[in-house]
């Protein structure tokens, strides 16, 4: 019986040990990647960030600070799983439905953008914007116009969720104008404005 008990107590202190010891290596990953970030070194905070996930896949900031780093990058398919994995562990942090609408907005623009993806549409004004955002509309296949039309919705979705996450937030009124702009650009590609196919 001694023998029992002194195994289980091994195995025990073992189990501890391992997850102090992984607790301890995920916030020293999570750090690096933090001074990365800073550095501008998205890539390198994105591998630190993804091995920290390896490590322990339960820790909130993890997926939320890779989320964000994906973002960065421009990955924001990914930078959508990494968000939706955060908050399916803390559904309440509010800046997390914040940072998922910015992912799913920027996909959705990225799709509608996709034909003319040089750096001199980045720096035109608006009214050239809107024409070259009409032009492309034309070009668009009917599932790429679904599929920005989802991205959109979705955004909507976790911009409201935010707001109702966080009613004080500052930039409320800002976010509110975001949404009614999406609303504007989601008319153009809904799916009354997509002809369904015979």
């Amino acid at each position: 019986m001694k023998k029992v008990i002194l195994l289980i107590t091994v195995l025990f202190v073992s189990v501890i040990s391992t997850a102090c010891i992984n607790n301890l290596a995920v916030q020293e990953l999570n750090s690096k990647a933090q001074e990365y970030m800073e550095a501008g070194e998205i890539e390198k905070a994105i591998c630190r960030l993804r091995s920290s996930i390896d490590l322990d896949a339960n820790v909130f900031e993890t997926h939320y600070n890779l989320g964000v780093a994906l973002i960065s990058a421009k990955q924001y398919d990914e930078a959508e799983k990494s968000l939706q994995n955060a908050i399916k562990i803390k559904p309440d942090f509010a800046d997390s439905y914040y940072s998922l609408a910015v992912a799913q907005e920027e996909q959705a623009y990225e799709k509608i953008n996709k034909k003319d993806n040089n750096e001199e549409s980045k720096d035109a004004d608006d009214a050239t914007e809107a024409q070259e955002t009409e032009d492309n509309n034309e070009e668009l296949t009917v599932e790429d116009k679904k599929e920005i039309s989802d991205d959109l919705n979705s955004a909507i979705e976790n911009y409201n969720t935010y707001l109702l996450k966080k009613p004080d937030a500052e930039d409320k009124d800002k976010i509110e104008n975001q949404v009614n702009a999406l609303n504007e650009e989601l008319q153009k590609y809904s799916p009354d404005e997509i002809p369904l196919e015979q």
